[in-house]
């Protein structure tokens, strides 16, 4: 299947992550590429708000619900900015009081659909989505393959399960692993957007799933990121400009949460993370520019907080601990203009009770989000402590090959925050460095030294926090190309061509242009990632998950068992898959369940059907006729046959009989219950 056939799923994509969002911000008062940066969150909100609503209205999950919610949302959006507007809340506090630590804060400059001054935003972001879609198209390989990784089994088959409920809640999503459908939290934005193109395209699963990847990797990351480096600096144009391509330089994001895992929640919410902090830093002040006011900052705030921490709850939680540096910048920079000027001693105390309660909801939130120290025990440390340290800055994450090009730059633009109109942007610095604290701790903490309380809360796991590196590292390397740009431009032997200096800077912006797509397209890391990606989800003869004939097999599959029909299954092997590519249900949705006493007495005693009465009462239970043997060959190399005691010998058990067979797949009908 080619890229270009899934024309009509990108776009359906496209429509329901980009149009609602679009409406909350346009009622919000935002414009251009302001209201183009929020619009994905904000559209998960909605999306969200429906999926979560529906179920406890009676209403079934369906295209036309994300739209009511959204015209729901922009209505109370609407309400709100009308009502803050007569009292006079718009721009509070009305005053600036930040003393000569920072820029003059003018009012907020109007917000406008196009400008002069939007048109290097996207053209920078233009070119990030190409090279970004390039990329990840070669990662994937084609649209129809899927990651042969452990947690596919549930991503793909909680798409079929939207489906076939009628809900997208996060609050019963989890049911589908849970005994007799016990509805769990689940964070299922995702899920319920992949539903949502699958539904309104006609695409297989697959494809919806590939394609939600190819957005949100392509699409909302570099506009995501453009958006937060617009909002946090004033940049030349040669800044500008390689800031889109930048974004698609990285090991570490996103081709690395699509080779691993997979981790889809957490693609999708680290995408929005940049614009979450670019909200933020507008809300603060912590600016160059006022692009968005103190009302709109709030109102908008919410729902991409929502929009996060839906997406993954470890998404919301590092945004907060990223802009922990920003809090306490403004803070600080409050605190020295009271002292200087004895004044403002009342917004100073309000910033500083404000950033106190953040930080205590953060503290609640610490315990609260983290998981089970057993959920992901198996990441422990790898590397020593120095070693660690040393990967962020040779930008060599998870062990990859350094990118020496792109760590050069960034001590550039380390040098940069020396310079004493850069101190109001210090706090970027911060929020990398906390990021490099937890990454470090992730690939080096030892148990005994505090490691589940440091970072427990990503699974203890570097490669979510190996993600987080390029979040911050975008406007590093855009700041440096910014102010390289400005000493070039303005030296003495460029001078003497009567040039004025913008021109002169947007020379310079194209040649770092060229570079940074040159160089960053052309690293032996980036280019190694994205082969070693191809082969996790080229199907082949010894895959991990489905090899060519299990996929050939589920192709197939609706022709020869009955819709209605359970199928039995052993789901390390890749045949809870059924369910989601074949449309037929299975004992077993994912690796990870509780099963219910049915399932479990099949799974140990299939093979004494004809003995044991028991089983086939089991198997009437679960309406199971079919069994499909995928083999012994396990996702990930594990070996957990001790759990399938009755699969064992069933070949040769007279259990079953041979239904259908691709290549050493075979589909079987449990005839032993059926027997005289």
């Amino acid at each position: 299947m080619s890229w270009f056939e899934i024309a009509l799923p990108l776009l359906v994509g496209l429509i329901y992550l980009f149009v609602p969002g679009l409406l909350i911000a346009a009622v919000a008062r935002l414009r251009g590429f302001e209201a183009f940066g929020l619009a994905p969150a904000l559209s998960v909100a909605a999306i969200m708000l429906g999926a979560t609503a529906a179920p406890m209205l009676g209403i079934s999950w369906d295209l036309w619900v994300p739209v009511a919610s959204a015209v729901l949302l922009a209505g109370l959006v609407l309400l709100v900015m009308l009502v803050g507007g007569w009292a006079g809340l718009g721009a509070a506090p009305a005053r600036s009081h930040q003393g000569r630590w920072l820029p003059p804060q003018r009012s907020v400059v109007a917000s406008v659909w196009w400008s002069k001054d939007q048109a290097a935003y996207w053209g920078s972001f233009l070119i990030g989505a190409v090279l970004l879609g390039r990329n990840v198209t070669n990662a994937i390989g084609q649209p129809e393959w899927i990651s042969q990784t452990w947690d596919n089994n549930f991503h793909l088959n909680a798409v079929r399960f939207i489906e076939d409920t009628g809900s997208a809640s996060p609050l019963t999503l989890g049911a589908m692993t849970t005994v007799e459908g016990e509805p769990t939290f689940y964070p299922g934005a995702w899920h319920a957007i992949v539903s949502l193109i699958s539904m309104g395209s006609g695409a297989e699963i697959p494809v919806a799933t590939n394609t939600m990847a190819l957005v949100v990797s392509a699409i909302i990351w570099p506009l995501s990121t453009m958006f937060m480096v617009r909002q946090i600096f004033k940049l030349n144009t040669a800044g500008v400009v390689v800031a889109g391509a930048f974004a698609a330089s990285f090991t570490a994001y996103p081709i690395l949460l699509l080779d691993f895992g997979v981790l889809y929640p957490n693609l999708l919410g680290i995408a929005l993370v940049p614009a979450g902090i670019g909200l933020v830093a507008q809300l603060f002040r912590m600016v160059a520019v006022r692009r968005i006011s103190t009302l709109q900052s709030v109102i908008l705030g919410i729902p991409v907080a929502l929009a996060i921490a839906i997406s993954h709850p470890n998404a919301i939680m590092s945004l907060l601990v990223m802009i922990i540096p920003l809090l306490l910048g403004r803070v600080i920079l409050n605190l020295a203009t009271s002292v200087k000027h004895r004044a403002y001693w009342g917004a100073t105390v309000a910033t500083a009770l404000g950033v106190t309660l953040i930080f205590i909801v953060m503290n609640i939130l610490w315990g609260v989000v983290r998981p089970p120290q057993a959920a992901g025990e198996v990441w422990g440390p790898v590397l020593t402590q120095g070693q660690a340290l040393g990967e962020p800055f040779a930008f060599a994450a998870m062990g990859f090959k350094p990118q020496w090009f792109l760590a050069i730059i960034f001590a550039v633009g380390l040098y940069t925050f020396t310079r004493r109109s850069n101190v109001y942007s210090l706090w970027v610095l911060g929020s990398w460095a906390v990021v490099v604290y937890f990454y470090v701790a992730a690939r080096s903490l030892a148990w005994e030294d505090g490691r589940y309380e440091v970072v427990g809360l990503w699974y203890h796991d570097s490669f979510r926090l190996a993600a987080l590196l390029p979040v911050m590292s975008v406007p590093v390397l855009a700041l440096a190309v910014h102010w390289a740009a400005e000493k070039i431009a303005t030296s003495s032997w460029w001078q003497r061509i009567q040039w004025e200096t913008a021109r002169r800077i947007s020379i310079v912006g194209a040649v770092a242009l060229l570079a940074v797509v040159g160089f960053g397209q052309t690293s032996a890391a980036l280019q190694n990632q994205v082969e070693a990606n191809y082969y996790e989800y080229a199907p082949d003869p010894e895959s991990d998950l489905l090899n060519t004939d299990e996929f050939e097999m589920l192709e197939v599959l609706d022709e020869y068992v009955p819709e209605g029909e359970t199928i039995v299954v052993q789901p390390f092997t890749g045949a809870a898959l059924a369910y989601a590519i074949a449309d037929r249900s299975v004992t077993a949705y994912h690796t990870i369940y509780s099963a219910d006493d049915d399932v479990k007495y099949v799974q140990d005693h299939l093979n004494q059907a004809l003995t044991d009465p028991q089983v086939c009462r089991a198997l009437e239970n679960l309406n199971a006729d079919y069994y499909l043997d995928f083999g012994r060959a396990e996702v990930s190399g594990h070996d957990h046959s001790s759990w399938y005691a009755g699969f064992e010998g069933l070949a040769e058990s007279g259990v079953l009989t041979e239904v259908h067979r691709e290549g050493n797949t075979i589909l079987y009908e449990i005839t032993a219950c059926s027997a005289p």
